[in-house]
């Protein structure tokens, strides 16, 4: 249904029925486990986007991700990341890398989804 992906591994999530309670069931996280509470499909989507996007930005990128700098105007690939130090390594389209910080990133991934999603 949606493709949210989890802040601490980068696995996209599901949603799990319950099949003792019919439609009811819960979105989470097949890797790490970590799951929504019991609701409905729409409910329990709803309070994985809300608990995911209580995660900083920089922690919710992944390597693979695209993501697009204020000063380029490419769609870069996330190579890697250093948290002790808050920099995101990326690759261009040529092969050729930048090291940027959250402050340097125009749009997120989730972003780039939504203005594609809208075209």
């Amino acid at each position: 249904m949606k493709n949210i992906k989890c802040p601490l591994c980068g696995t996209l999530l599901q949603f799990f029925y319950e099949l003792k309670f019919g439609e009811l069931g819960r979105v989470g996280c097949a890797s790490c486990e970590w799951v929504t509470f019991l609701a409905s499909s729409h409910q329990a989507w709803k309070a994985a986007e809300e608990f995911v996007s209580k995660f900083p930005p920089f922690l919710r990128i992944h390597q693979g991700d695209n993501l697009k700098l204020d000063f380029n105007n490419d769609i870069l690939t996330v190579i890697g990341k250093n948290t002790d130090r808050c920099k995101i390594y990326l690759e261009d389209y040529k092969g050729n890398t930048e090291i940027a910080t959250p402050d340097d990133v125009d749009q997120w991934p989730w972003e780039l989804e939504q203005k594609g999603d809208a075209e």
